[in-house]
């Protein structure tokens, strides 16, 4: 006889041992549980057909989701009168000279994209830091209404000043993505009083050296990351990554829906933007005094990784890491080696 005979017939004679109205209640009880565990599958199995054909309850639950992981919370900050979706996260003692450590670190989103894409690095530090990142007016949630004009490279420095001040921050580390690395030193240059140490990741507004693709189509007028359709956004997709990241289709659905009700604003900001992000930093470099770290990887489609020794070579205090094989997102392409380089930078 093996095993599993035995443990039947002793179930079996366990069984037969109760009186017959205990078996009956204990058949209930299996019966009652194996209910509710079916009511439970059903319901879930219901809630993930409803979500994946809703695409904007899909982003919802999905950057929820994404903000408990990332311990940081979605906070809105009173920017010149207007409700700046922000998300926010982890303490901090700013301005503490005995703890530089626990400056505030201010993330800042590339050209097309919003605050919850820096949600990756944002968990790098919630523990230790407070870790800000708002959505700058014209992306994600914080919406140009039809009477708001765009703003410029001077603009929005002055707006990130303005929204460090709102969110009470004191002076900060500053982490810049593409547009946001651009706008990041621009800031480090025009308000050095209010930054500690800065990061620019794979940083837009000079010219490179080596001119790509993506440059040559820009230079001719084109408007390479505006997406008006699926096929732009899978386009986009692939310039920006060297590992394309594998993308819900409701959350892409959501996306792409977005910046199509975008269109007509994307294309007045992009006017407004395209002299500083191809090179409005040329003449400030030499004003950025705090120390600088300047990352890109070698396999980015979009800010040619020859603007790394551009920038270094411009910024006094300055640090630059080429990150081998990593695209335009490097903090995707390459995490590890992104978290040693930055935690080592700004914790130092």
């Amino acid at each position: 006889m093996d095993q599993s005979q035995s443990q039947s017939q002793s179930q079996t004679k366990i069984e037969s041992a109760l009186p017959k109205h205990k078996r009956s209640r204990m058949h209930r009880v299996i019966l009652r549980v194996l209910k509710i565990a079916a009511i439970c599958l059903a319901t879930f199995i219901a809630c993930g057909v409803i979500l994946w054909n809703w695409p904007t309850g899909f982003y919802t639950v999905a950057t929820a989701v994404g903000r408990f992981s990332s311990g940081v919370r979605l906070e809105q900050v009173m920017v010149r009168g207007i409700a700046t979706p922000t998300l926010d996260g982890g303490t901090s003692i700013s301005d503490d000279p005995a703890r530089p450590d626990r400056t505030p670190i201010l993330f800042l989103h590339g050209w097309g994209t919003s605050k919850e894409a820096m949600m990756t690095e944002m968990r790098w530090f919630v523990s230790s830091r407070r870790v800000i990142a708002p959505d700058m007016p014209g992306f994600g949630a914080n919406i140009l209404q039809a009477d708001q004009p765009a703003l410029d490279g001077a603009g929005y420095v002055k707006w990130i000043e303005d929204f460090r001040i709102a969110a009470n921050l004191g002076r900060v580390d500053v982490v810049g993505e593409s547009m946001g690395g651009a706008l990041a030193a621009a800031y480090a240059a025009a308000y050095p009083n209010s930054v500690r140490r800065v990061v620019l990741q794979s940083a837009a507004g000079l010219e490179a050296p080596k001119v790509n693709a993506f440059m040559r189509d820009v230079a001719a007028g084109k408007n390479p990351l505006l997406i008006a359709n699926a096929a732009d956004f899978d386009r986009v997709i692939q310039l920006c990554f060297a590992k394309p990241p594998p993308i819900p289709t409701p959350f892409k659905t959501f996306l792409v829906d977005r910046s199509i009700a975008q269109l007509p604003k994307q294309r007045e900001m992009i006017l407004a933007l395209q002299d500083f992000l191809m090179h409005g930093n040329r003449d400030s470099l030499g004003s950025i005094r705090a120390p600088t770290l300047i990352m890109y990887g070698s396999a980015d489609q979009i800010t040619d990784a020859s603007l790394l020794n551009v920038y270094q070579h411009g910024i006094r205090d300055s640090t630059g890491v080429l990150i081998e094989g990593a695209g335009h997102v490097i903090f995707y392409d390459a995490p590890k080696e992104t978290f040693r380089a930055v935690s080592s930078f700004l914790d130092s």
